[in-house]
């Protein structure tokens, strides 16, 4: 008994490993160009342009998001080598989906040039020596 059910888990992960391929192949990572947006302080809006990069195995419809706004769709393609301009204010995920199937995302972060917090001085403004 327990080695025919010994015989089935091996059977199934070994049908797991052969199988995997086809699925995972058809999810594939999304690159935006630059990850980062530098503004001068906290709150600022940035806008620049960056380079949308993904492949597929098969071609699909595909749109790409901004949170909840869709920002451009491409139809019955396996490349996106695009470049776009975006608006942020703070950090931003980017989500590309085929009708609701999410297919990639990526998070666009915000980094400021000044520091958020500025370091506490160590000793008074004042002092009688």
């Amino acid at each position: 008994m327990t080695s025919s059910i010994y015989k089935a888990t091996v059977y199934l992960f070994l049908c797991s490993l052969v199988f995997q391929p086809l699925s995972a192949s058809s999810t594939n990572q999304l690159i935006i160009k630059p990850s980062v947006c530098m503004v001068k302080k906290l709150g600022d809006s940035c806008q620049m342009k960056v380079k949308v990069i993904w492949h597929n195995t098969y071609p699909v419809d595909a749109c790409l998001f901004q949170n909840d706004l869709r920002l451009i769709c491409w139809e019955n393609t396996q490349d996106i080598n695009a470049d776009i301009h975006i608006s942020l204010d703070q950090d931003m995920k980017f989500i590309l989906k085929q009708n609701e199937k999410i297919l990639a995302y990526q998070q666009i972060k915000i980094n400021t040039i000044l520091p958020k917090k500025y370091r506490r001085r160590l000793r008074a403004d004042w002092s009688f020596f």
